[in-house]
């Protein structure tokens, strides 16, 4: 078995047992693996802050959306994304777009999604360095402190820091007003 698949392996069971183990992981495949445990675990609420959430290398991978649709399959499941910078036009009129999916889901027309735009804004660590991260529920998280080589830490049963996370974003998400209507894009 190669070394991914044993890293795909633990987190799987990791974010299916809810375990409080901190996860080092480094690059564009690990980030898929955490993210899609995240969205496949969450029962409830996604938070994310992000950059554009445009990417080949991993939003607009298949694992990733259909992932994330399984969440939003859910009922009651909300998901709130947090930019730093809107999107444009040409980022998101790939047919693979995870922004295609986000519009056409029952849940976007249903209000349980929101994304809104930080208008160059973003979240710091305490040397000041931007950070993006993924929250699921209050147990799991993904930060990545490192935006360039994708180099993040994430934990599956790790309420304390999550809990921290959670009411960071939930007030700046909350104090923010430009709302990105995806309809701009995909009705124009």
């Amino acid at each position: 078995m190669s070394t991914l698949e044993q890293y795909r392996n633990a987190v799987k069971d990791y974010a299916v047992r809810g375990v409080n183990y901190l996860f080092h992981n480094e690059g564009d495949e690990h980030a898929l693996i955490i993210f899609t445990n995240i969205f496949l675990n969450a029962k409830s609420t996604i938070r994310i802050a992000a950059n554009k959430l445009c990417n080949k290398e991993v939003v607009n991978k298949q694992e990733y959306i259909d992932s994330l649709k399984v969440f939003l399959d859910k009922k009651d499941a909300r998901l709130f994304i947090l930019l730093t910078n809107r999107p444009t036009a040409e980022d998101i009129e790939d047919q693979s777009c995870l922004y295609r999916m986000i519009y056409n889901h029952p849940a976007y027309k249903e209000g349980r999604i929101q994304i809104k735009d930080g208008q160059g804004k973003s979240f710091h660590d305490k040397n000041g360095a931007v950070v993006h991260f993924c929250i699921g529920d209050e147990t799991m998280y993904r930060i990545e402190n490192d935006i360039v080589e994708r180099k993040a830490i994430a934990n599956f049963g790790d309420g304390k820091t999550a809990g921290v996370l959670n009411r960071g974003f939930d007030k700046v998400f909350a104090s923010i007003n430009s709302e990105v209507n995806l309809n701009e894009y995909y009705d124009a």
